[in-house]
């Protein structure tokens, strides 16, 4: 999905907007970038020209890691019901 990035001359985001947008014109730096899934863009290189975006993995919300850790649960319990099973035949 394009994105349009605001930024300041130190790589700061300002603002991020999705499409549909209107690409600014004159004295405000921009750039249309691709993030990719499962990624979020944190600042901007200056020193580089053209500038590029830096990326970084959007962090787990609460609700993924408590099911990541239901989901770890599950398979141990199984794995002692099964354990249990075995020994009582």
């Amino acid at each position: 999905m394009k994105t349009l990035v605001i930024y300041d001359n130190t790589g700061y985001i300002i603002l991020t907007f999705n499409a549909p947008y209107r690409v600014p014109e004159g004295g405000i730096n921009y750039l249309e970038v691709e993030i990719p899934v499962g990624q979020r863009v944190t600042s901007i290189d200056t020193t580089k020209a053209p500038n590029v975006p830096n990326f970084e993995d959007i962090p787990k919300t609460d609700i993924e890691k408590l099911q990541e850790q239901v989901a770890s649960l599950t398979q141990a319990n199984a794995e002692l019901t099964s354990i249990v099973a075995t020994m009582e035949t």
